[in-house]
């Protein structure tokens, strides 16, 4: 299924619950060289929720991996979506892709008319409401601390968009964030995870000190 990519989670501790990994579609708009945590973000065409009835079963009567939704599209079928995680065994679900990856100004600009992050996390929070386990991603303080009012206390903390001009995002700037944003919202009512290159999640001394986890660079599945 090379148009599924998986965000694999590595977990610092086994009594953490987390699922094994997030699984997004892909998006084939634009060039390939751009940085598939990002290109999920282009306009795209189509049925974006379909594909997870398409993914393969599994001996479990639930699959141990959470369904990356674009929850911010405005004519996002809810109910179709539920139903579908229920019918392919899904528990999990992120906003993944998510606005919360543009600059402060398109962000303002995106909840001015009830397009943004704000909504985008409501909405999710309404699911967990209803049953489903969530990973939030977030891309600042403020996201971090509004998810966790709304009762999201699992933070997937993602770089913005302008962090991928000069490549993949430094580990400094990474590691920047999740600091920001644990102190914004404290270390024990939360389990913040931090997104990293392949080859450092074996390497955990790099991984921010107070993460709960890593999450790999997405890779098809």
């Amino acid at each position: 299924m090379t148009y599924v990519l998986s965000w694999n989670i590595h977990p610092r501790s086994e009594s953490v619950t987390l699922p094994k990994a997030i699984l997004t579609l892909r998006n084939e708009v634009g060039s390939s060289a751009l940085a598939p945590e990002v290109a999920g973000l282009l306009p795209t065409q189509g049925d974006t929720i379909s594909w997870l009835a398409d993914l393969p079963e599994t001996p479990e009567a639930e699959q141990n991996v959470c369904a990356g939704v674009f929850i911010g599209n405005p004519h996002l079928r809810k109910e179709q979506l539920r139903k579908t995680l229920s019918k392919a065994g899904l528990r999990w679900l992120s906003n993944l892709p998510s606005t919360c990856q543009h600059d402060d100004e398109f962000i303002s600009n995106l909840n001015d008319v009830g397009l943004g992050p704000v909504r985008e996390l409501e909405t999710l929070a309404a699911f967990q409401n209803d049953g489903l386990d969530c990973i939030a991603a977030v891309g600042s303080a403020a996201d971090a601390q509004l998810a966790v009012r709304l009762g999201l206390t699992r933070l997937f903390v993602l770089p913005k968009t302008r962090q991928y001009e000069g490549g993949f995002p430094s580990e400094l700037s990474r590691n920047r964030a999740v600091a920001e944003i644990i102190t914004a919202i404290g270390p024990d009512t939360t389990t913040v995870l931090s997104l990293v290159k392949e080859s450092e999640v074996a390497v955990s001394v790099v991984w921010p000190s107070q993460a709960a986890g890593v999450i790999a660079q997405p890779k098809p599945l």
